[in-house]
């Protein structure tokens, strides 16, 4: 008698506990995921961009590449970080004084820069689902060269110069998510980067080395972009 009760409370036992995992199991099949409701940059994000920056007429030509990644939620957005890296270089410019005074006529800039953005929707932004908007402050150098060579009354000549100077800067950008992962954008920027040239100059034989003209990439610009969100 003590066997069969004993039986039975094991069966009904097993039955509960089994009852109990079909159920835990239907529960986290059926658990629905939470969708994300807009794109801008979150915690672990990483946003790789190549960008380009020219004026019209292509008298200067700026190309680069730069990522950041979302590392901290900052009051109701996100705070990023990342870096770029940027070379410019002086195209229709330099070619017209190449043809006009039959001189070799060359400019070019490399700027890295550390940069932090601040990734931020308004709380009611219905239409804006596929949009990231951020304001962003970036620091680093401008590395410059500039140099023009040729023949003038018959002795070789050449002036190069180069120098190192500061470069800081603020700003506000935006992105756009034609896919998932795929974006276009760009950033409006107000910058300060400018320095004085250590340069040589050359006349046949005689040489001569000073600090004296000035260069300057300080103001606004707008610099396009397109990336990828990893």
């Amino acid at each position: 008698m003590q066997g069969r009760i004993a039986m039975l409370c094991l069966a009904s036992l097993l039955t509960v506990t089994s009852a109990r995992a079909q159920t835990s199991a239907t529960e986290t099949q059926v658990a629905p995921t939470t969708p994300r409701l807009n794109r801008v940059q979150g915690v672990g994000d990483i946003d790789a961009r190549a960008m380009i920056n020219a004026d019209i007429v292509l008298a200067f030509v700026n190309l680069g590449v730069g990522a950041d990644v979302g590392v901290l939620p900052l009051g109701p957005g996100v705070l990023a970080i990342g870096g770029e890296f940027e070379v410019g270089a002086c195209v229709s410019a330099c070619l017209l004084l190449n043809t006009v005074t039959g001189y070799s006529w060359s400019h070019m800039f490399y700027s890295p820069h550390a940069r932090a953005s601040y990734h931020l929707l308004p709380s009611s932004s219905p239409g804006l689902e596929k949009v990231d908007l951020y304001g962003l402050a970036l620091v680093g150098a401008t590395i410059t060269t500039t140099r023009v060579a040729g023949i003038a009354s018959g002795t070789d000549f050449e002036y190069a110069g180069s120098d190192v100077g500061p470069s800081v800067g603020l700003g506000v950008g935006g992105k756009y998510f034609f896919s998932d992962n795929l974006f276009f954008g760009a950033e409006g920027r107000l910058r300060y980067s400018a320095g004085q040239y250590t340069y040589t100059a050359r006349a046949g034989n005689v040489s001569i080395t000073d600090s004296q003209s000035s260069w300057s990439l300080s103001g606004f610009n707008v610099q396009l972009f397109v990336g990828l969100r990893l």
